[in-house]
């Protein structure tokens, strides 16, 4: 299985049609594929999750970076918990199958496997530093292979919560076109290092499972969509130019190159090439949703006899937009990592005890969809809203948020304000929002106004340009699979218990169920034509 993290379908599909891709068009040719459906709302963070363990979002209880701590209202980082979770390889090889597993996201590989693991050696997303098992393995591979060159991050053993793309060749805000170019000939070798990697690890021996993750994809689409999109605001011919073309188109072409001499070498029973979720323009309103959130409950506070005193947000609305550039700041003249870490923390102190006082806060959830928290009493320890209020107060904030118009394009700026209940199982103690907001992303989102916040500004200056859609696809090539064809989806945590199934093992106590076609339990052929 070689998965491409954050590989957009629907481009990897254009591509393909171009002629970019030829491995990808001939396995659109040749394998049977299958949409597959990712935790609603929740994906960007819970998806890599879901899928090593086989579990729901509430049950393995990651879905984002940071959370706002139920027992002090304080935002804090939120690195997965994952140590006592199953990781269905491992259980593939407690029943004495040979795997390995390489940088899959979010996973730790500190405990033993009936095989190998190596964690965070090209991942875009950062939480415990580049580690393996066996624990000598690390050593080997950092001596013939060294560092991936753009996603190992400043030190590649350093345990820290981070996405290394985010930082490496950026000495300001945004990336100089020279810095660019840099990250674009780091990220295209550090894909032809990896593929030599794996190559190397698939060749040790006959595996009975055997997956690896590539970074590249998530981390060019999150830093260079708007040199792959002519239509963004900071697209720049000329540096596209002085880098040789669309960089995302080079980096896929270059995944396409290394999937076409893998599935060579493999010579699998069942080959999978797995595209867990899809990229686009970042737009969306999630950077003014506290804003929004304040401006909402200092309405309420004027208009209403029972509420609390409103909150003054003047310096929040001068800390936000300055923020970016502080911390650009600060990392440009080398305010060591921690520090910066300290002083963020200390400035969370007014937010915490603003937001113990509201009916409502922003809940961080990535930014796809926004998240919002209601501070219910008998769940927070400083509820203000009864629970049988809920359910009025979301219908309000329903209203209030589909009332908001952007100034720039006089659209509403929120398609859907959706339960996360409607979606997935709530406990006392999970940290989800309770609502996700659902942007209009067909354009930015900077100004946007209602009669009852007014008019807010706030520019979208992260550097970030290209950020997640849910779409994620599965390519599966085996004897007995049709060629070319469309079969039933599924969902991201069955995908380990299917192939578990194909060899002759019964995952237990996890929500993943059995996919019939790919376990090979189910007759493909009538499962293709009813798909059709």
């Amino acid at each position: 299985m070689i998965a491409w993290d954050a590989c957009d379908p629907a481009l990897a599909q254009q591509f393909a049609a171009q002629g970019f891709m030829p491995n990808m068009a001939r396995l659109l040719k040749t394998a049977a594929r299958a949409p597959v459906r990712n935790p609603h709302g929740l994906f960007v963070g819970a998806l890599w999750v879901s899928f090593s363990t086989a579990l729901h979002t509430a049950r393995h209880g990651f879905h984002c970076w940071d959370k706002i701590e139920l027992e002090s209202y304080e935002h804090r980082l939120s690195p997965p918990n994952v140590a006592h979770l199953p990781q269905f390889w491992r259980m593939l090889g407690d029943s004495g199958l040979r795997v390995a597993a390489i940088d899959v996201p979010h996973m730790k590989a500190d405990h033993p496997v009936n095989g190998i693991q190596v964690m965070e050696w090209g991942c875009h997303d950062k939480h415990f530093g580049f580690h393996t098992w066996p624990p000598e393995l690390a050593k080997e591979i950092e001596s013939e292979f060294g560092f991936h060159p753009a996603l190992k991050g400043a030190e590649a053993y350093e345990v820290r919560d981070c996405a290394p793309d985010d930082d490496i060749h950026r000495d300001n805000k945004f990336r100089t076109r020279e810095e660019d170019c840099a990250l674009l000939n780091d990220l295209m070798a550090g894909a032809r290092k990896k593929k030599e990697l794996v190559l190397s690890l698939l060749n040790r021996e006959p595996w009975d499972f055997f997956v690896a993750v590539f970074g590249e994809s998530h981390a060019i689409g999150h830093q260079q969509w708007h040199l792959h999109d002519p239509s963004h605001p900071r697209h720049d011919r000329d540096t596209v130019e002085a880098m040789g073309g669309d960089p995302i188109a080079q980096v896929y072409a270059e995944l396409d190159r290394a999937l076409g001499e893998i599935e060579a070498a493999a010579k699998a029973d069942l080959f999978i090439l797995h595209l867990s979720h899809g990229m686009g323009p970042h737009y969306d309103g999630t950077h003014l949703l506290e804003e929004v959130l304040v401006r909402l409950e200092n309405h309420y506070a004027a208009t209403s006899t029972s509420a609390s005193p409103a909150f003054a947000s003047a310096l929040k609305r001068w800390i936000r937009p300055a923020a970016p550039t502080l911390r650009a700041l600060a990392h440009a003249v080398g305010v060591p990592h921690g520090l910066r870490k300290r002083v963020g923390a200390a400035l969370e102190t007014w937010p915490a005890d603003r937001r113990s006082q509201q009916r409502y806060f922003l809940e961080p959830n990535n930014t796809v969809y926004g998240g919002i928290r209601l501070n219910l009493i008998g769940r927070e320890p400083r509820g203000r809203v009864q629970p049988e209020a809920a359910d009025a107060l979301i219908a309000e904030l329903e209203r209030d948020l589909l009332e908001l118009v952007n100034a720039d394009t006089g659209k509403s700026v929120v398609r859907a304000v959706q339960r996360c209940a409607d979606w997935h199982e709530r406990t006392p103690s999970d940290v989800m929002p309770d609502l996700f907001v659902d942007w209009d992303r067909t354009a930015p989102i900077e100004r946007v106004h209602s009669d009852k916040v007014g008019l807010i500004e706030i520019p979208y200056d992260h550097w970030r340009t290209g950020d997640h859609r849910p779409a994620g696809l599965l390519l599966a090539q085996a004897s007995g699979l049709p060629s070319g064809e469309r079969l039933p989806g599924l969902a991201i945590e069955d995908v380990g218990c299917s192939i578990a199934a194909r060899l002759g093992v019964a995952m237990t106590e996890v929500d993943g169920v059995e996919c019939g076609w790919l376990s090979g339990r189910e007759n493909v052929n009538s499962v293709a034509q009813t798909s059709s």
